[in-house]
C-alpha cells in the first residue's frame, strides 16, 4: 500500500505528498549542492 508519492520537479527540486491527509512537504538541494536551497 504506497503511503506518499515523491516526484521530481527540476532544479533539484521535489514534492513528496502524504497520500491519505494530502500533505506536502517541498525539498531543495542546498546552495553549496547546486540548488535553491529555498526548501525543507
Amino acid at each position: 500500500m504506497e503511503t506518499s508519492k515523491v516526484t521530481y520537479l527540476g532544479d533539484l527540486r521535489t514534492e513528496c505528498v502524504h497520500l491519505q491527509s494530502g500533505n506536502k512537504i517541498i525539498t531543495d538541494a542546498p546552495i553549496d549542492n547546486c540548488g535553491k536551497g529555498e526548501a525543507f
